[in-house]
């Protein structure tokens, strides 16, 4: 009962504080006549929703969007007591519609937070807010870097189909969080025929090393290597990333014949999304050997952590620099 509690008052005291810290922007930032002041605050009323849906859903593990509606209420009761609330210049009838959306949003959110509290690694059950700034810095980050590079993208298209007949990318089934079957997409490296000239998994067990990557692949064409080494041919993998199939930071995603090979510890790692980088990419990358990409990726579902994927993301980009370990 405690925890049902907890879900009500938190979420409609955080919910309170989110909507102010919106508030404060739109009167420091926009005209409060402005047209688009009445949209962002639209805005902030259905994000507050979600939010005070799933932080009610992940304190009270159960019936998240009754509880987040409650904290609504609360909420705003705060916002009226303290003269936060937004009076927007609409009919009442249409405000009333307007808590339709709300009512949905916040059994969305709830839900979303139940699944959290339930379903999370072990490493996430205590960090509510980890995986949302998580999401909205993959979508920032992703959206940012696919904007900025699409001329270099299309160069890069124009390179591969000038260098090697057949398609500019490359899609492939791998296994995603919880064993979903996601389809990666990556521009195209080897020859269109690459899978009848040889067989991956013959040639990775046949390296002395056991490394994870093959070394000097026959089926990669000039132009190929350049974009492997340069890890360019990863970036429509943002795709991937804006679709919530992969996040910037995680385990590298497995092909399915890796997984049938796989043990139940190692399976761990598909508790959170693959990643387009993570501690295995920046701890020797190709030079890896299959065993000890697993421990690292299992070291990461344990200890994953905003502090550390920053981190992560940093030495990944000195890692593409360098070229080390790319093949």
């Amino acid at each position: 009962m405690l925890n049902k509690i907890r879900a009500v008052i938190e979420s409609g005291l955080l919910s309170f504080i989110l909507f102010w810290s919106f508030v404060i922007i739109y009167r420091l930032v926009l005209e409060p006549e402005a047209l688009v002041t009445i949209v962002l605050i639209i805005g902030a009323h259905y994000l507050t929703a979600i939010f005070c849906g799933y932080w009610a859903g992940w304190r009270s593990r159960n019936d998240g969007w009754l509880y987040g509606i409650l904290g609504y209420v609360l909420f705003r009761g705060l916002a009226f007591t303290f003269k936060v609330h937004a009076v927007l210049p609409f009919p009442l009838h249409i405000k009333l519609a307007g808590y339709i959306p709300i009512l949905t949003l916040l059994m969305f959110g709830g839900v979303i937070g139940e699944q959290r509290a339930h379903y999370a690694p072990i490493s996430q059950r205590n960090k509510a807010l980890y995986p949302v700034i998580k999401r909205i810095l993959d979508i920032i980050v992703s959206i940012t870097i696919l904007l900025l590079l699409a001329p270099v993208m299309l160069a890069i298209a124009f390179g591969i189909k000038f260098s090697s007949p057949g398609p500019i990318f490359f899609h492939q089934k791998r296994i995603g969080q919880h064993g979903r079957i996601i389809n990666v997409i990556k521009f195209r490296t080897m020859s269109e025929d690459a899978d009848a000239m040889v067989d991956r998994l013959s040639m990775l067990r046949s390296q002395k090393d056991q490394a994870c990557q093959i070394k000097d692949d026959p089926r990669v064409f000039p132009f190929g290597k350049f974009l492997r080494t340069t890890s360019l041919d990863e970036l429509p993998q943002l795709i991937n990333i804006v679709k919530g199939e992969m996040s910037l930071v995680g385990p590298r995603p497995l092909v399915p014949e890796e997984i049938e090979t796989s043990d139940e510890l190692t399976l761990k790692r598909l508790e959170v999304k693959p990643g387009l980088t993570g501690l295995a990419q920046i701890g020797g990358r190709g030079n890896l050997t299959f065993d000890e990409r697993m421990q690292m990726d299992l070291k990461y579902v344990d200890n994953q952590s905003l502090l550390m994927d920053l981190k992560i993301l940093l030495i990944t980009i000195w890692q593409v620099l360098t070229r080390d370990g790319a093949y």
